[in-house]
């Protein structure tokens, strides 16, 4: 074989080797015939064939290219092509792995992995496999926490000294770097493998990483520069349509709608079934947007840790198979355990329900779509609401990130997570700049804007400032004030280190005490152990609080136009705190739970996942300091005060008996909208709550409303316009009472959670019918239409607001 003068050089001995690299045992011509023979590809894509040139020189490798460019056919091509040894694959996630595995074995490939899962027969078919002089298993996938270990060390020595270790690859190689989105901690010991075998070759692939990732990569491998071949691909991916949709608020049920009607109007233009992911932060919203979505016909499935593995297997597999019209899984709404190394090219969407925590998890989700090179849209869903509460989780958890570093004595961790979630912040709000030139610039390409010809090869019309300039400018009006969206969003507190699927749950502020002591160390104040998490990255982000995104000159949507706002402040209910929709909270066990020894819990399937183990406690501020309960709690009674309904002993919630009904609301009314008919509830198949404590909570906020407005015509002149006829006043009250109630319902996931809200809600509608509540209507928009007489009516306005946006619905 001939060895190119470029890659001479890499045949000589290494700095501190004990042997010679040896000739490679295979050439180009090899190479090519593996990928077109048993890949059965016929062309190169990017600069795959010059990839296969320098891993044949037996040089390190960084591999850095968008998703979809076929990195994973790097490695395994030179890995079959040689006669013998076998390559180590290193892979952050378990359904990544089983992919690759399953589409080799497919190539009838011999391949297999060792992880948490690998039953001990199979690891001892696997160890004795590699104690042959020349094994059968050409790769090898296994986790950086295996790899690292001493008994995985001591199989892989045999192997180097008989010059069977052939190469170790590093796939999604931007955990490594603690600048990169996605930093595993675990990952940085993969630097140890270059000093325990200096004459292995080595490979690191990403499909994100900006060039100061690009060289910490490069550095903690000891991939040496003058013996380093990086390969850049282009970041442009010119046939995905980039749009951002903005909302004044977090509004669960109008979204669920929106994305509805794209995905049924998508069908109905193809004619058939398309496949797509909707990506959401946490695992509750993943099961209620797809219960919703297979509720109206489609089919679609949740994806996500909490779920079997078994039930996951099943679930790729069928969603590998759908988008045909026939059979499969069309759709999957899916947290960020699900897409990586996912090769399925007929992907026509991609929708952010929420918003992403990095620049890099943005754009390699995205590029999960449209890699059969036909077109395919990429939304994302982006209200300031939502932005300052995961501005505040990453903030949380880049504070307990200087924590530890503090106390273990580390070097101050970087400013790389606050600073890309700012650029998303800025790519999201930005309404002047091509989209697709705002991705390649982060990943530092230069693109001068103001050269049309340039930027149109980059987009012709193919995100919406390109297309629709004027009416993406016109959407951005819809989103709330910054100066008015912050204070609501600025009673978050982060009191557990561990969320969803790699995501810190947003709780509110507990006892000071009660932080302190988890940051001592305090064994009552650590999270519980999640099942089938490998691995699982115990600190998420980068140190630092996120610089505050610049305010604007947008301005609230007008009452007269149809949103389905429901302001946050009501949604924060004076006694529960801020909740995102969907988000855990404390299970009923958990005081028990944290004074026994911890044990790994198994993983619930189906709405079970709801009261399971991966639960956080939900912490309840207090003006006064908590009255500790007796070691046996006791039941509270219905009359109980709101203060006792919730109590705190050792930072443990206790939940007292569900009451729904104030003591004025314990007798029946004669009023004309309490008739007794058919209740219909929005998101009724959700079983998070039951359906009777739902049908009461909605009588109760319904009777509290008709006991304000229905027969008093002077207060509803004061909020509503004008109307005489009562059945359509009666008609008005019904709804807004149905959507108050779907909007706590939103907001909690435990039954004592919803009952406060619950009660929360019907206490504001009544504050309503004082004279200062009313007033309100002369103060405006957010910022001071929440306080008359120095009196806070956040709740109140809110209120107010859906009213007046369901009475001119019911009018037209």
């Amino acid at each position: 074989m001939r060895i190119d003068n470029a890659f001479a050089h890499m045949m000589e001995r290494r700095p501190g080797s004990s042997k010679i690299a040896g000739p490679p045992r295979y050439d180009a011509a090899d190479c090519h015939e593996v990928f077109t023979k048993v890949f059965g590809y016929t062309e190169y894509k990017g600069r795959q064939k010059e990839i296969f040139d320098a891993a044949i020189s037996g040089g390190d490798v960084l591999v850095v290219a968008p998703t979809g460019m076929g990195k994973s056919i790097c490695f395994q091509v030179p890995a079959i092509t040689q006669a013998s040894g076998i390559t180590i694959v290193i892979s952050p996630l378990l359904a990544l792995m089983k992919n690759q595995i399953a589409r080799l074995r497919k190539h009838k490939v011999d391949v297999t992995s060792l992880t948490s899962e690998t039953s001990k027969a199979e690891k001892n078919l696997i160890i004795s496999d590699l104690s042959t002089p020349c094994p059968t298993n050409r790769l090898l996938y296994t986790t950086p926490e295996k790899l690292c270990s001493s008994e995985f060390m001591k199989l892989l020595e045999p192997l180097y000294l008989r010059g069977e270790l052939n190469r170790l690859v590093v796939d999604e190689a931007h955990c490594i770097s603690e600048w990169g989105h996605d930093f595993r901690e675990e990952y940085r010991r993969l630097g140890q493998i270059r000093q325990k075998f200096p004459d292995v070759p080595l490979m690191a692939l990403t499909a994100s990483a900006t060039p100061l990732v690009q060289e910490d990569i490069a550095r903690i491998l000891g991939m040496e520069p003058d013996r380093l071949f990086k390969f850049v691909h282009p970041f442009n991916r010119p046939n995905l349509f980039y749009e951002v949709r903005y909302h004044s608020s977090v509004d669960g049920i109008a979204q669920m709608d929106e994305v509805l009607n794209y995905i049924s109007g998508l069908h109905r233009r193809r004619g058939r079934p398309s496949t797509g992911i909707i990506y959401c932060r946490n695992r509750a919203t993943c099961d209620d947007l797809s219960n919703y979505l297979r509720g109206k016909g489609l089919n679609c499935r949740p994806y996500h840790r909490g779920i079997k593995p078994a039930i996951l297997d099943k679930t790729l597999m069928e969603w590998g198979n759908g988008g045909n019209g026939t059979e499969g899984v069309d759709i999957v709404c899916a947290t960020i355990a699900f897409g990586m190394g996912i090769d399925k090219s007929d992907v026509r969407y991609i929708i952010h329900y929420d918003l992403p925590k990095s620049f890099e998890g943005y754009y390699q989700e995205t590029g999960r779509a449209g890699r059969d090179d036909e077109p395919a849209k990429c939304i994302l869903y982006y209200s300031r609401e939502d932005m300052f509460r995961v501005r505040k989780l990453i903030s949380m958890s880049c504070t307990r990130r200087q924590v530890m570093a503090d106390r273990n004595n580390d070097p101050p961790p970087s400013q790389r997570a606050t600073d890309s979630f700012s650029t998303l912040v800025n790519f999201a709000e930005g309404v002047d700049v091509c989209r697709h030139v705002s991705i390649c610039r982060y990943f530092g390409e230069t693109v001068n804007a103001q050269d049309v010809e340039l930027v149109r090869s980059y987009c012709d019309k193919m995100c919406d400032v390109c297309k629709n300039p004027e009416k993406t400018r016109k959407r951005k009006e819809t989103l709330s004030p910054t100066e008015a969206t912050d204070p609501h969003i600025g009673h978050m507190q982060i009191t557990s280190p561990e969320g969803e699927d790699d995501y810190p749950v947003p709780q509110v502020r507990a006892v000071r005490a009660t932080l302190q002591s988890r940051r001592s160390g305090d064994v009552r104040g650590k999270p519980k152990s999640r099942a089938h998490c490998e691995p699982s990255s115990k600190n998420d982000d980068s140190a630092g609080v996120l610089p505050r995104v610049a305010s604007t000159s947008t301005v609230l949507a007008p009452i007269g136009v149809k949103t389905n706002y429901i302001g946050p402040a009501l949604l924060r209910s004076r006694k529960m705190g801020l909740k995102r929709s969907g988000s855990p909270e404390i299970p009923r066990d958990e005081s028990e739970n944290l004074k026994k020894p911890r044990s790994e819990p198994s993983a619930p399937s189906g709405y079970a996942r709801h009261t399971a183990q991966f639960r956080v406690p939900f912490k309840v501020p207090f003006n006064t300091v908590p009255v500790d309960l007796p070691a046996t709690s006791e039941s509270v009674g219905p009359t109980c005060d709101k203060a006792k309904l919730l109590r705190e002993t050792d930072g443990t919630l206790k939940e007292a008996p569900i009451d729904l009904l104030d003591e004025d609301e314990a007798h029946p009314s004669s009023l004309l909208c309490l008739s007794d008919h058919e209740i219909e509830l929005d998101v009724s198949f959700s079983q998070k709550i039951p359906t009777e404590d739902r049908k009461s909570a909605y009588r109760n906020i319904r009777r509290a409303l008709c006991k304000v407005f229905m027969h008093n015509a002077d207060r509803w002149s004061k909020v509503l316009p004008e109307s005489s006829v009562e059945e359509t006043r009666s008609s008005v009250l019904s709804t807004a009472a149905k959507e108050l109630e779907f909007a706590v319902h939103s907001m909690s996931s435990s039954q004592a959670g919803y009952a406060a809200r619950s009660k929360s809600a019907a206490d504001s509608v009544r504050r309503l019918a004082q004279d200062d509540a009313l007033a309100l209507k002369q103060g405006g928009g957010a910022g001071g239409a929440s306080s008359v007489s120095g009196k806070v009516y956040e709740d109140e306005w809110d209120v107010m607001t859906l009213l007046r946006r369901v009475c001119l619905r019911v009018e037209e």
